[in-house]
């Protein structure tokens, strides 16, 4: 299961959207359902409670993988949507669940009033990252398959937010296989339009965290996917270095191995020469008794 966030300011265009053809609502808390235009009333009508506050539509898409589809029903749907809402601090306000049937995977359309009940502001703070957690130990605890992966994702349809999302991911993921060092993975994805801000711990030079700007928006890397928090990429960025650290050892081995082969055969080649070519011996360092030997018998040939 995964989750997509919209915010608006249009409950009608909203509802519209949501409740087309090949739709089902499956869940309501505080609406009339009697019809599109009740729903829209009564979602304006508390609205008026906060009317300063602007953007009061609240919009979900969760979205689960095909391979869910045979233990997925409407009431496990529901069951798991009420989990993630209280997870995201979303509660005592009107809410309208509607799922449908026009995609291959089963998905449902959350709309909520981000005016609550007593006419507080639901906040907005942090619904990525809380999103992300909610979905990760949602998927754990229903047995629902990990999204596919963001290479699956078709870039084309993406708008906003999401597109900048996505843009940077490719771009951060394609300079972590292009870089060595954290230098210059910053000029590569600077080149492309992405700046790195560090988040360090109070007081000291220790790296906390990491987050991605693009085009005005701001995303914290583990937000945008696991695999760019900070500590997964410096762990990649080293075991980068680290094998081309390992390249240039095994290079000094061979070229020192060479160098041992080159010493064993010349001293091999030595040690041939000491026992195959044994030189003459000089006169002086004869025997004195062959010496004297050697005299008698050219005396008696003389004579």
């Amino acid at each position: 299961m995964i989750a997509k966030i919209i915010e608006g300011r249009s409950f009608g265009g909203c509802v519209g959207y949501v409740l087309k053809k090949d739709s089902e609502i499956i869940n309501t808390v505080g609406l009339r359902t009697d019809s599109a235009k009740t729903i829209v009333q009564d979602f304006n009508f508390q609205r008026m409670l906060n009317p300063r506050l602007g953007k009061a539509v609240g919009h979900i898409i969760l979205s689960w993988n095909t391979a869910d589809k045979d233990m997925l029903n409407n009431d496990i749907m529901v069951s798991s949507a009420k989990r993630y809402l209280a997870k995201m601090g979303i509660r005592d306000t009107q809410c309208l669940m509607v799922r449908h049937h026009d995609r291959k995977h089963d998905h449902i359309h959350i709309i909520y009033n981000r005016v609550d009940d007593y006419g507080k502001t639901i906040s907005n703070s942090n619904q990525r990252y809380k999103s992300f957690k909610a979905c990760k130990e949602l998927n754990a605890l229903y047995g629902f398959k990990q999204s596919e992966g963001k290479q699956n994702v078709n870039r084309g349809r993406l708008k906003g937010y999401d597109r900048t999302r996505y843009q940077i991911y490719d771009t951060v993921k394609a300079g972590i296989r292009n870089s060595r060092n954290w230098s210059e993975l910053r000029n590569y994805i600077r080149y492309r339009g992405v700046e790195i801000q560090f988040k360090y711990r109070s007081g000291t030079d220790e790296v906390q965290g990491i987050s991605f700007s693009k085009n005005g928006q701001t995303f914290q890397g583990s937000a945008i996917d696991r695999s760019l928090s900070y500590g997964q990429i410096d762990r990649a960025l080293n075991g980068i270095d680290n094998a081309m650290e390992q390249t240039h050892r095994m290079e000094s081995n061979v070229s020192r191995g060479q160098s041992i082969d080159t010493n064993i055969g010349g001293t091999i080649g030595y040690l041939a020469s000491a026992l195959f070519s044994i030189p003459e011996i000089a006169p002086e360092q004869e025997d004195p008794f062959i010496k004297k030997r050697k005299k008698k018998e050219n005396y008696r040939l003389k004579r």
